[in-house]
Parts: structure tokens; sequence; C-alpha cells
């Protein structure tokens, strides 16, 4: 059998994600090889259904023989040839005249581009009552929805912990999303004080599609279902302000409107203070690196890259590789390790007062 530790990484990650085992087993066995603490035992829950095995198998499949390949196409049988009388004139097919091909008018190819836009799928969310949360949801793909427990440095793809501080009831994995092609289903993930859509409780597994202007309670936080306004999705103006903030604590971090930027936790030994620094966040403080992840401004949008963190970065659930800059939009979760940063934007007053002021 195949050493799983010198398995090529993408390969043994694919082993793992086909596991028939529970995503909480699957996030160990993660963590157990990128430590380095695996064990053989852990080597053979893969190893029984190892992909590099299967493709040896079909490699080393018998191939049929010259000998039993001339008889096959001994057997078949041996097309008539045509004679006089079964001969047909085919009559040939007519010739079409074809027009020109015409570039489009600069009015046609506006047209076009409008078509495209009212085509291209709107964004959902989902947005806390009374305040401005807001938790976008893949096109393709899920994301688990909870508290971080710092006390096992267990933590959601979003965490809750802030919007949940004055009743805090929300469960570590409380419900899950997935969305199918821009549609998104909800369902409960046994949490203890439940989930709710438009009042009604759901059943531990049972997955409801959700509908625009849907009610979703989870515990004692009601969120609503809704397109996100692509105003707020294209390329950021000066009369917005993007920021950081984190679902732990609620504290927030404006971000810059141009350069880059440094995340990560202060380290006074060897004077290392980042630019966004998180070392203050309470528990959720110790699984952030001295340099997490870095911020990058291009053409007005924000984008982060991994900076090879020990814990990784995940956007929206997908994990982040290094090297790799994953474009952040309104409504985003970047996962550092476990704490969980929430990007959005705001109208800056100033810069709308003076907007009023000129028009």
């Amino acid at each position: 059998m195949p050493d799983c530790r010198n398995c090529p990484k993408k390969t043994r990650a694919r082993c793992i994600e086909e596991c028939a085992t529970s995503d909480s087993v699957k996030l160990m066995m993660h963590r157990a090889f990128e430590s380095g603490t695996d064990t053989t035992e852990l080597w053979g829950l893969l190893q029984a259904d190892c992909l590099i095995e299967k493709m040896d198998r079909r490699s080393r499949m018998p191939r049929p023989s010259a000998l039993r390949q001339r008889l096959k196409d001994k057997a078949k049988p041996k097309p008539v040839e045509a004679t006089e009388k079964t001969k047909k004139i085919i009559p040939a097919a007519p010739v079409i005249a074809r027009e020109p091909t015409r570039r489009p008018t600069p009015i046609q190819s506006r047209l076009g581009e409008k078509r495209k836009e009212k085509q291209t799928p709107s964004r959902y969310c989902l947005t806390l009552q009374g305040e401005h949360h807001r938790i976008a949801l893949p096109r393709t793909g899920s994301l688990v929805l909870g508290r971080f427990d710092p006390t096992i440095k267990a933590s959601p793809d979003v965490d809750l912990s802030y919007d949940d501080r004055n009743h805090r009831v929300i469960s570590r994995r409380h419900a899950r999303i997935t969305g199918h092609n821009g549609r998104h289903e909800i369902e409960d993930l046994g949490s203890t004080n439940g989930t709710r859509v438009n009042g009604k409780r759901l059943k531990i597994g049972q997955k409801v599609q959700l509908k625009p202007d849907d009610q979703v309670a989870l515990g004692r936080c009601q969120y609503t279902y809704a397109s996100i306004p692509k105003m707020q999705i294209s390329s950021h103006t000066n009369s917005f302000q993007a920021y950081l903030r984190v679902a732990f604590t609620g504290r927030r971090f404006p971000l810059p409107t141009w350069g880059e930027g440094i995340i990560g936790r202060r380290d006074e030994i060897v004077g290392l203070t980042p630019d966004i620094d998180l070392s203050e966040e309470k528990e959720a403080a110790h699984v952030i690196a001295r340099r997490h992840v870095k911020i990058l401004v291009r053409n007005g949008r924000h984008y982060a890259e991994d900076l090879g963190s020990t814990t990784g970065t995940k956007l929206n659930g997908v994990p982040l590789t290094i090297g790799k800059m994953g474009l952040l939009n309104p409504g985003d979760h970047l996962w550092l390790g476990g704490c969980v940063l929430t990007y959005d934007v705001e109208q800056d007053p100033e810069e709308a007062t003076r907007i009023l002021k000129t028009t």
C-alpha cells in the first residue's frame, strides 16, 4: 500500500474528502497531516478506498489478445454490397446562400451587454434584522453556521458569536446552507435551540429550500434571506468604506483604499506588529498567526491572500492556497484558523454629504 504521508497533497486531500466519514473527522485528518501527527490507523481509513490503488488496478487490467480481437472482428456481419438493383440515386443537398457576416453595431453591442447583465444570477445573503451584518451565500457549495468555541478551538465557517451575544443559545455547529446553482437550502445540524424557517422548526437533517424574503431564525437570531444589491458588489467608489468585522467580538477595522496590509497577531518579543492587529480579540486571537493573511487593493477591489499560516485561511468555506488571491465581496467571511472576519462596505457619511451638496 502507498505511504499516505508521502502521497501528493492534492491526492491525499481528495482521499480525505471522499472518505466515508463525518466532516469533523475529515477536518481532524487534514490537521493531523499538516502537523505531522498522522498514524497508521488513520492511514488505514484512507487506504480502504485509495485513489492511487484504483488507478493501478485500472492500468493492470488485461487487454484483449490479438487472436480474440480477430475472432471478434470475424463474427461481425459483413456489409451487403450494393448491386444495380439496390443502388439509389441520392439527390445532392441544396446549396443555401448565406448572407455575409456583419459586425454588430455599437447599439447592438450595448443591448447584448444589458441582456448578459439581466441573465447574471443574483447573489443571495442572510441579513441580521436590526443590524448591518450580512452572510453572503455561495452559489455552489456549503457553509456551516455556528459559534466559535475557544475551549476546543472549534469554529464554523461563519461565526455568529457576536450576533448571539445577548442570548448565547447558538450551537457550535448550528445549521448548514448549501448552494445549488444560485439556489439555497438550509438544514439543522442538531442544534439545541433549533432552526426555523418562517416560524416552522426544522427537524434534524431536514432540508428546506429558501425563497426571497424568507425569515430564518437560528436560536433567537432573526435573519432575512434576500439578494445582495448589485450596486454594492460592483467596484467600490469613494463614497463607500470597506471594513472587516471580527465575528467573535464585533470589533471593526477599516480597510485602505489602495496598497496592501497584513492581518495577524502582535509579537513583542520579535518586535512585530501587523497593520491589522488581532492580538486583543480575546480567545480568538490564539488561533491567529503573526503574519496570517494579506489584504491587497487592485482597481478599487480588495483581495485576500494567505501568507503560509499554520492553521490556514478560508474564504466562504473554501481554502485559500498560498499565492492565490481571493476577491472579497460584501458579506464574505474570512476564516483565519478559527477566528472569522466579515467583509462588508458601508457608505461614508462625509462623502455622502459632499455628494448631496454638489447635486
